[in-house]
């Protein structure tokens, strides 16, 4: 009988990693929370970094070009919005053949185990392979489930789980109650979210190139919106909040940094710029529909008030799902430990120099679990779709027992992207 393998999340890695077992024979099912590629729709407006050509595998392409025969391949050196690349590729890839009546959309994955053995038995021995595993599911309509696997992969990403805006990276006095009025995502404030921050007081926390996209989003609304202001706010020392890096192979990603860093440069009335700030506490009224933010600075804690929070300070695995299962995991990253410690002694410093860590690297002490893709390096933020692509072929290579499997190679004679 062949392995059933479960596919947590729909979004790029998912799908391509669907598509690729079903390429081997596999049973698969996926399981997607939102909608197909909902992740990267929440931040649909921005523009990505890398070329259409580095973000898809040859045999997505190819199945498609087969199948449909309206598919229009975007252009492989263009640089899509987010938006764009779903609409143009992932949504198109989710119908295919293989694909198209496997994907349960709306359904989140509550909790992770195996079938009549507990986390600390048989402790990183082969036998667990015998026990299936069991995945609690709840749709839309609050109906739980379970179901049975022999192989799980997890490319669940990790924009979903923000981290918190207090020092230490826990939540600030008054956070929790105020969280469902705080953005957490990058929202399209010269877009859709234009009502929502025009002529209004904002304060943005983050040094990453996120924040640095919707300040340069503010720049733009301010020009049409002069009463619109913004506090930009980072907890680092650095003059300019987002480095640079040196001959920059990626323009778009070049053009931002130094949009970004000439904002914080030049800031004035309308845009402030603060570094070796943090967030000491956040209130949010109702009444009033304004916070009440301490910012700490030197020991000193200076309360202001505004309208809009936008918490770009990063993201983080969660790993709630995988408590019940053998994961060995960084206690740094949160990603799994011998792909987070291959990550650490990396020297490269720009991510378009990553080079895959290998297959070993992607192994738990849970047999047959793999946490792949954006999940995959934790908190670390240089992954790229491409490396994903390669996880996909590793694991596979992994799981049949044959080092030499590349269907990317079968399909595009070497091409991963």
């Amino acid at each position: 009988m062949s392995q059933r393998i479960a596919i947590l999340g729909a979004g790029p890695i998912g799908l391509e990693a669907a598509l690729y077992a079903s390429q081997l024979g596999y049973k698969v099912e996926i399981f997607e929370q939102g909608e197909v590629g909902a992740n990267m729709l929440d931040w649909g407006h921005v523009r990505l970094f890398t070329p259409f050509k580095m973000n898809h595998s040859s045999l997505g392409v190819i199945s498609l070009k087969r199948e449909s025969s309206n598919w229009q391949e975007p252009d492989p050196e263009g640089y899509l919005t987010s938006r764009e690349f779903v609409d143009s590729y992932l949504v198109p890839m989710s119908k295919l053949s293989a694909l198209k009546n496997i994907i349960n959309t709306g359904m989140k994955i509550i909790s992770m185990g195996r079938e009549n053995i507990l986390k600390g038995e048989l402790i990183s021995d082969p036998a667990r392979t015998s026990y299936p595993f069991r995945i609690l599911t709840e749709n839309s309509a609050g109906h739980e489930q379970v179901h049975t696997a022999d192989i799980v992969i997890d490319s669940t990403g990790v924009y979903n789980n923000p981290n918190w805006l207090g020092e230490g990276g826990i939540p600030a006095p008054g956070e929790l109650k105020s969280k469902p009025f705080i953005d957490y995502q990058m929202p399209d404030v010269y877009g859709k979210d234009r009502s929502k921050f025009a002529s209004k007081k904002s304060l943005v926390l983050g040094a990453g190139y996120s924040a640095a996209t919707v300040v340069c989003d503010f720049q733009n609304l301010i020009r049409e919106e002069p009463e619109t202001s913004l506090i930009w706010a980072i907890r680092g020392s650095r003059p300019e909040p987002i480095p640079l890096i040196q001959d920059d192979p990626l323009p778009s990603r070049a053009g931002l940094t130094n949009q970004a860093n000439s904002i914080s440069r030049d800031a004035g009335e309308s845009i402030q710029f603060r570094n070796n700030t943090t967030v000491d506490s956040i209130h949010y009224s109702e009444n009033k529909e304004t916070f009440s933010v301490g910012l700490k600075s030197d020991a000193q804690v200076e309360k202001i008030e505004v309208d809009r929070v936008i918490a770009t300070v990063g993201y983080g695995p969660d790993n709630s799902i995988y408590r019940e299962l053998q994961i060995h995991e960084c206690y740094a990253s949160r990603g799994p430990m011998k792909l987070a410690a291959a990550l650490s002694g990396a020297s490269a410093t720009d991510c378009l120099a990553q080079e895959s860590a290998g297959a070993d690297t992607l192994k738990n002490p849970e047999p047959n679990f793999f946490i792949i893709g954006n999940k995959s390096y934790g908190r670390n933020p240089t992954f790229l779709i491409r490396m994903g692509l390669s996880q996909i072929v590793e694991i596979f290579s992994l799981i049949s027992g044959d080092e030499k499997l590349n269907l990317y190679q079968t399909e595009s004679e070497g091409a991963i992207a």
